[in-house]
């Protein structure tokens, strides 16, 4: 786990020019922070809204704690559906049920923040101020299948590497969010989306406190910079 001062985290090399600037992604002020530009301004991404979202994140455990936390700090709850296995790495996949479960103390619940899905059963409802984030941690492979979601409810599956299994994840995604990956799944990133090599050979690049974010036919590299309670929480 990087352990520098965020403040001092920068890229080996240049990578986005006036990608910065070119992103549609529905970015606003009353969205989930992703992180911090080049300027150090804070970027905000609406993930939860009227209409279902779909959202896909290549990336390893510690990161996906960072942004799960900030979902639940904008007052989402969060139905995990993940394969109960021993070993995750050999599953394909991020963590495993436990793991997933004990974030639920780390935000100050009691079983009702983050908990086993019991879809299809049918959840709460969800609503503007209780949004409902459905994770899947199921392999590289993703869901077999995309399940029916209902207005203020995102779909996240979460992939710990990317294969050409998990193609059709992102592909099927609205949105996708991904950490430093090798060239070869950067590639299968731009294909997936069918980016411009410009918008997706920087993921090769990236420094590891960097998430890069994809929609709309655009791209950003953004710095996560943790704050204080969240290296206190996850390292």
């Amino acid at each position: 786990m990087p352990t520098g001062d965020p403040k001092t985290v920068a890229p080996e090399r240049p990578l986005v020019g006036d990608l910065l600037g070119r992103l549609s992604l529905d970015l606003d002020a009353i969205g989930v922070l992703l992180g911090r530009d080049g300027a150090n301004q804070p970027v905000l991404l609406r993930l939860f809204r009227p209409e279902p979202l779909a959202v896909a994140f290549v990336g390893d455990w510690w990161t996906t704690q960072v942004l799960l936390f900030r979902c639940l700090g904008q007052g989402a709850r969060v139905a995990v559906e993940a394969v109960d296995a021993v070993n995750p790495a050999a599953a394909g996949t991020i963590a495993t049920m436990a793991h997933w479960l004990a974030l639920d103390r780390a935000a100050g619940g009691a079983g009702d923040r983050v908990w086993r899905s019991a879809y299809p059963g049918g959840d709460e409802p969800a609503g503007p101020t209780r949004p409902l984030l459905r994770l899947r941690d199921v392999g590289v492979h993703g869901p077999e299948r995309r399940p029916p979601t209902r207005a203020w409810e995102t779909q996240l599956t979460v992939l710990p590497r990317l294969t050409p299994a998990g193609v059709p994840v992102l592909a099927g995604a609205d949105v996708v969010l991904a950490q430093r990956l090798t060239q070869p799944e950067a590639a299968l990133v731009g294909s997936a989306l069918g980016l411009a090599r410009e918008l997706w050979a920087p993921l090769a690049a990236m420094q590891p406190e960097m998430v890069a974010a994809f929609g709309g036919g655009s791209a950003r590299y953004l710095w996560l910079t943790p704050t204080r309670l969240e290296r206190q929480l996850f390292g």
